[in-house]
């Protein structure tokens, strides 16, 4: 490499760094289902959003939204937005036809997923050396825990990555945070510096969620039940304006000259407001922990005024405090009840589902979490212990910061009652960067028994990877909650990975065994091999194995067969008002009736089709009149329904009385496609709601065709299926494999259980079956 090729790399390093990181994560996410649960239980939180306009008021189903804050539900509703995925809460199919939906889904965390990698690199490059900045970047991105869950929708990745970009920001400010601000640009009297630009981050944020609550406030007043509040938009736009305003005066006028440590701290702070916004109060402990331990450790108490505690927990409190208070508003002692103490203070001191363990429980998690990096995590992890010192004075504190990350992290998460295999991830990244300077050590010559490291960890690849060929659900387990599914090993799915994984075990090894060489070359050799083992089997984790394992572990593909095979009848329109509907169709407009959905196989022209118009109190026996009309014309994904004049006047009446009355405020009508309807049975996956845009969850008892497990003797199930008007009607049912058995037995007419039949049993986990009452 010419040295003028050299110099621009290294100018431009960091971007590099950026673009890489990106390709790696973003590259490949449409390619898969999305995986039931959690993202699309996450999503349809988000297609709520986007339906109800509410950005608050988190709801699911006919339910609040109260175990988790709001920050993954905001990037799920805005990658979809950005894309025009289910605008308006999406259209009958639209979910299962867009080939951008999971795009659009898991976008915005893959890019944090990049964030924390590029604020990683960015603090060791700086304060260590680029290898070993490289070298970590390297190891966290291909560990199959990290770089598969920044592929996944989950909250889990903003918590780590704001975690890693606070880290970040603490080492910079302890360790080179004397430096004075310098102008980024200037022009005349301009002048920007980094201290500007925070703020001006910060007041972009702050006063969107200003304008929006005070927005929102005056639209929806109405509080939770027994809560009386002054005008709290009003209350909470105001008071988040005035403590930026405060907080940007407080720290312009401060007597201590700018620093970049003191800016550095300021985005510390942010990152853990971020933190708590993506998984709760756990961010706050965590990160305060880490820097807590790292002052007593070393006792340098006099940083203590270096870290801008007082402004910085203002940052904190204004970045995450203003959602949380407008959702307690809006559903008062029920949220914090559910939030605070059972979804997070419960799973402390007691197991949820049943998932426990000892305090080696995250042991087998790393083997294949970490894959290949596991097998010299003795090596790194005894270099800390021994308090080996490496490089320039400063790097060890640095590697002391991360050793305390890593084992502060484990701690907390070890004494946890309820484990999950994913409530690790926030350690990965430190033992990550602990491996990098272990390794820098020994291609320095400093790192001793490199030999029985190397011997030792090619046994350890070898092993786990053998592990891994046994238990290939091991790596999907990795962000799911649920370990007793089992794997599509058997008869008719036969889903075999062991080939790449039996490759990169003995690629692994064999890398592994030619390091351990005493001789420069080798080790260099070798560490090549096992960076392009490591980076093989990331990519082939986060692609192939996923989209083998995908589709069971998600329910995309048997609703795109229901869509697929039913029939539509017509449409179902519900008005809040005569002047809607008065407005819709009785202006002497004879344009026909468009409907937006996916077109089942032979929807053509000439089909007819009802239309139900309902206005519930409007005195109408049954609340509705079903005007018949016929499909006139028919599109990608939309058709449209001809309702003759003749039928029209059938709703005169309700027009001229619906003409006397006074505009209110705006509501859009409720609008479901009529079609043969599709059950959710004995099922509280999540995957359900979202996959339907919420069709088996509309606005009449007609259209609510949800069944959960909960209700076990079934009496709502049976009570549906036995009314009257629903005898002759073909009807979807989906469920969980092992449940199908039971359903004949339970059907109540002759028809239904001499017709039932299944559908589309390509998953191993839930099935799709068909009748007639």
């Amino acid at each position: 490499m010419s040295v003028r090729v050299r110099e621009l790399f290294q100018r431009h390093e960091l971007a590099i760094v950026a673009l890489l990181c990106l390709a790696f994560l973003v590259i490949g996410l449409w390619s898969y289902q999305l995986i039931d649960p959690w993202e699309t239980h996450y999503g349809e939180v988000a297609r709520r959003i986007l339906q109800d306009h509410d950005w608050i008021h988190l709801r699911w189903q006919d339910e609040i939204f109260r175990s988790k804050p709001a920050l993954t539900p905001w990037l799920i509703a805005a990658g979809m937005g950005a894309f025009g995925v289910a605008t308006n809460g999406g259209t009958s199919g639209e979910l299962v036809g867009s080939d951008l939906v999971e795009l659009a889904v898991r976008l915005p965390f893959a890019l944090f997923g990049a964030l924390g990698l590029v604020m990683t690199w960015w603090m060791l490059a700086r304060l260590v050396n680029r290898r070993v900045a490289w070298l970590a970047v390297a190891i966290t991105a291909t560990s199959p825990l990290y770089c598969m869950v920044a592929r996944q929708a989950i909250t889990d990745i903003p918590l780590v990555a704001a975690l890693m970009g606070a880290v970040a920001c603490f080492a910079m400010a302890v360790h080179a945070g004397d430096e004075p601000l310098r102008p980024i640009f200037r022009r005349g009297r301009l002048r920007i510096d980094a201290h500007g630009v925070f703020f001006a981050v910060l007041g972009a944020f702050t006063l969107w969620q200003a304008v929006y609550d005070a927005i929102y406030f005056h639209a929806s007043p109405k509080l939770a039940p027994g809560l009386r509040v002054w005008q709290p938009g009003l209350l909470l736009a105001g008071g988040m304006v005035l403590l930026l305003a405060g907080l940007a005066a407080w720290s312009s006028l401060s007597r201590r000259p700018h620093t970049r440590g003191r800016v550095w701290m300021y985005w510390f702070y942010l990152f853990v407001g971020v933190s708590v916004l993506g998984k709760g109060p756990p961010g706050i402990g965590l990160a305060g922990a880490i820097c807590l331990f790292y002052l007593i450790l070393t006792g340098r108490w006099r940083l203590l005024a270096r870290v801008e505690i007082p402004r910085g927990v203002l940052i904190t409190a204004l970045v995450a405090v203003p959602w949380h208070l407008a959702m307690f508003f809006k559903d008062g002692r029920a949220w914090v009840k559910e939030y605070f103490f059972i979804h997070m203070l419960d799973r402390v001191s007691q197991p949820e589902f049943g998932n426990s363990g000892n305090f080696d429980y995250y042991a087998s998690v790393l083997g294949s979490g970490m894959w290949p990096w596991v097998a010299l995590l003795p090596a790194a992890l005894a270099a800390v212990i021994a308090g080996r010192r490496s490089g320039r004075p400063g790097q060890a504190q640095v590697r002391l910061l991360v050793g305390i990350w890593a084992v502060v992290g484990t701690a907390l998460f070890a004494f946890s009652s309820t484990k999950y295999h994913h409530y690790i991830l926030p350690v990965v990244p430190a033992l990550a960067i602990l491996v990098a300077f272990w390794l820098d050590d020994v291609l320095e010559g400093r790192g001793g028994r490199v030999l029985l490291a190397g011997l030792v960890g090619a046994a350890l690849a070898a092993l786990a990877a053998w592990d891994l060929v046994g238990e290939p659900e091991k790596l999907i387990e990795l962000f799911i909650y649920r370990y007793d599914r089992p794997w599509p090993g058997g008869d008719p799915w036969n889903v075999d990975v062991s080939g790449p994984i039996i490759a990169a075990g003995l690629a692994a090894a064999a890398a592994l065994v030619v390091f351990a060489l005493p001789w420069r070359r080798a080790r260099a050799a070798g560490l090549v091999g096992l960076l392009a083992t490591g980076l093989g089997f990331s990519c082939w984790a986060a692609n192939d194995y996923m989209i083998a394992a995908a589709p069971h572990w998600g329910q995309r593909e048997l609703h795109r067969t229901y869509y697929r095979l039913r029939a539509i009848h017509g449409v179902e329109i519900e008005y809040w008002s005569l002047r809607d509907l008065a407005d819709r169709w009785g202006g002497g407009d004879d344009a026909d009736l468009e409907v937006d959905s996916l077109l089942p196989d032979g929807f053509r022209r000439g089909l007819p089709m009802t239309v139900r118009v309902i206005v519930p109190g409007a005195g109408v026996p049954g609340d509705e009149v079903a005007l018949r009309g016929q499909v006139s014309s028919v599109g990608d994904d939309r058709f449209s329904i001809a309702v003759p004049r003749a039928e029209r006047a059938r709703l005169a009446a309700l027009v001229a009385r619906g003409r006397k009355q006074a505009r209110g405020r705006a509501r859009p009508p409720w609008m479901q496609v009529d079609a043969d309807r599709l059950i959710a049975w004995q099922l509280n996956w999540r995957g359900e709601n979202f996959w339907s845009s919420g069709e088996i969850y509309g606005e009449t008892d007609d259209t609510r065709t949800v069944f959960a497990r909960t209700a076990i003797d079934n009496k709502p199930f049976l009570a549906y299926l036995k009314e009257p008007r629903r005898q002759g009607q073909t009807f979807f049912l989906i469920t969980e494999a092992g449940r199908v058995t039971s359903l004949k037995g339970l059907l109540p007419t002759k028809r239904a259980r001499d017709t039932l039949e299944t559908i589309d049993r390509s998953c191993n986990k839930f099935t799709l079956v068909r009748f007639v009452l």
